[in-house]
């Protein structure tokens, strides 16, 4: 298609064909240019999704170490009673 266009502009014969070439090749750039934009934004959503999913994960292992704190505490405790 863009070689079409370019003997078209090269021949400096502009006709229907022409014009039909131009007119599909901006279609066709304008979908890309849609496919790229929605690319762009679920790349956006993802990133900022691992990132929620990796602040949660920092959470869960904050919690998980303070269990392990009391639980060692309260072993102690009873290994003091006993």
């Amino acid at each position: 298609m863009v070689e079409n266009l370019s003997d078209a502009i090269e021949n400096g014969t502009r006709d229907q064909h022409s014009d039909l070439l131009v007119t599909e090749l901006t279609n066709n750039f304008e979908k890309c240019q849609q496919l790229l934009n929605s690319i762009a934004g679920s790349i956006n959503t993802k990133a900022v999704t691992v990132e929620g999913q990796r602040r949660k994960l920092e959470e869960a292992e904050q919690l998980l170490n303070q269990r392990r704190d009391v639980i060692g505490k309260f072993k102690n405790s009873v290994e003091k009673l006993i």
